[in-house]
Formats: structure tokens, sequence, C-alpha cells
């Protein structure tokens, strides 16, 4: 019977401390991975088509055989460049961002190291009252 009432008192500690483990790490990492990640991915895929879509203006500007073709291919290049240096800035910030996040998290990540220590020093506490009560 003692054993049964040593539980009680930890299963209140226990569902706050499952409540900020989620609130506090959980859920923010959970929403930065599906959000920002996502955004990252297809920036980068963004990055990638705009890439090859200078190369193949590159490639028709060293096989232009009149100098109207070369002239309307120059211009294509300088169209794909500016595409490209506009997608790799967007890329760039989306990855500085993630950068200045990924410190966020280190903050979260102490927020649940926190909320263990506190979990684990109040059961403690409540087993050595428990135990004390059960020696007398």
């Amino acid at each position: 019977s003692s054993g049964i009432n040593a539980e009680w008192p930890l299963r209140p500690g226990e569902k706050e401390y499952l409540k900020d483990v989620y609130d506090n790490f959980f859920k923010p990492f959970s929403n930065h991975l599906q959000v920002e990640w996502t955004n990252i991915n297809t920036e980068k895929r963004r990055l990638d088509l705009a890439r090859l879509d200078l190369d193949a203006a590159k490639s028709k500007v060293r096989g232009a055989r009149t100098p109207e073709a070369m002239q309307q291919n120059e211009q294509k290049v300088r169209e794909s460049q500016a595409a490209f240096d506009r997608q790799y800035e967007q890329t760039k910030i989306l990855l500085t961002d993630a950068d200045r996040k990924s410190a966020e998290f280190t903050n979260h990540l102490e927020e649940l190291v926190r909320s263990q220590i506190n979990f684990h020093e109040n059961a403690k506490k409540l087993l050595e009252e428990t135990y004390a009560k059960m020696k007398k």
C-alpha cells in the first residue's frame, strides 16, 4: 500500500514535465523541421534548376553559328545569370536564418535539460519524503 501512495505524487509532476518538454522543445523543433527545412529544400531545388538553365544558356552561346543567334543567346545568359543570382540570394537568406534558428534550438535544448533536471529533482524529493514516512 505504501508503494502505491509513493507513485501518486509523481503523476502531476510527470504530466507537467511532459507538457513542458513538448511545449519548449519538441513542438518548436518539429515545426522548424517541417516548415523551415521544407522551404530550404524547395529553394535549393530552384537554385539547382536556375544553375542548369544558366549552364544551358552558356552552351547555346558557344554553339551559336550567327551573330544574331549569339546575341540572343548572350541575352539569355544575362537573364539566366540574373535569375540564378536572385535565387542564390534567396537560398542564402534562408540558410542564414536556419543558422540563427539553430542557435535558438540550442536554447530549447537547454530548456529540455532544465525540465529533466527539475523533474528528477522533484521525483527524488518525493521519494525521499515517502521513504522517510515509511521509516516512521
